[in-house]
């Protein structure tokens, strides 16, 4: 029965999302499309049969804003994870920072891997950044960084709907329910990108220190933003994929290791967060988690 009434309460909020809408800024005169036109602008069209799990991939590719300072003083935009891995193989060890914003207008990868769990479909996109900036004065800083994002879209085969979003930073996530996210033309979510530790965030804020939901993000007047369905990759752990997918060292990454080889790889047990339920400077994720630690 409980179970019943949650998902009675989804469908009535799925009909009523908090929605940010570009076209009431002033940026929004140029560039600013239905998804059909944003396609063809880009000069590619996803070729797929309607209701396969590419379809919502594409559909639901979260929208990325960015910090108003983000791009400078090595606050880096997301990097290309091949060309950061090769260059690493290479023995190159310098510092790797995007901060050409342009080179987000397609260029720059997000990667993605997709489980059906029961009725509904898990969809996990990642993004790599080559450089996580000091997040106080003295701390903080780190080459090679990934966060992700999850969405759950309900019933996907039958009657599909947008549900749940976690949104992951900082070794932890939680999850927002319909209503309590934004979304973008109907179907993207809306994430918060951190300026230095990247972490994704339901919303903007942040007091600029290393505590774990202060990681400063002000989108101003400046409204940076990444549409990551322009490029989407998908994660293979079969050998079919890019070389570092399937490398279970941490090495090349300073320590951390790929999308592939992390305990999160199964989509299906997901937990609902990661952390204290109390906002303390530490891993705190549950705070903010609309369903707690139960099952996502």
């Amino acid at each position: 029965m409980a179970s019943l009434l949650y998902l009675s309460l989804l469908l009535l909020l799925s009909g009523v999302h908090s929605e940010w809408n570009p076209e009431q800024e002033e940026e929004a005169e140029d560039g600013w499309g239905p998804m059909d036109e944003e396609y063809e602008d880009y000069g590619w069209v996803m070729d797929f049969e309607a209701g396969s799990v590419e379809e919502f991939v594409v559909k639901h590719a979260p929208f990325l804003r960015f910090h108003k300072t983000e791009g400078e003083n090595d606050f880096c935009f997301p990097h290309d994870a091949t060309d950061y891995y090769n260059t690493r193989v290479s023995e190159d060890w310098s510092r790797q920072c995007n901060m050409n914003y342009s080179s987000l207008q397609g260029e720059i990868p997000t990667y993605w891997h997709a489980q059906p769990c029961g009725e509904h479909l898990h969809i996990a996109y990642w993004t790599f950044t080559g450089y996580n900036h000091k997040c106080d004065l003295v701390s903080g800083q780190r080459d090679a960084w990934w966060e992700f994002i999850v969405v759950k879209v309900r019933n996907w085969e039958t009657a599909p709907f947008l549900g749940e979003v976690m949104f992951g930073q900082k070794e932890g996530w939680y999850t927002r329910i319909p209503g309590r996210y934004d979304i973008i033309e109907h179907s993207h979510p809306v994430a918060y990108v951190g300026r230095a530790s990247h972490g994704f965030y339901h919303d903007d804020g942040g007091s600029n220190t290393c505590c774990y939901f202060e990681d400063t993000r002000n989108p101003g007047l400046e409204d940076t933003f990444m549409r990551t369905q322009h490029n989407l990759v998908e994660l293979k752990d079969d050998g079919t994929g890019e070389d570092w997918m399937t490398d279970p060292s941490t090495h090349y990454w300073s320590g951390i290791l790929a999308p592939t080889y992390r305990k999160n790889w199964d989509l299906c047990r997901l937990l609902g967060c990661e952390g204290s339920y109390l906002q303390i400077c530490g891993t705190c994720g549950c705070h903010k988690s609309d369903i707690g630690g139960d099952p996502f």
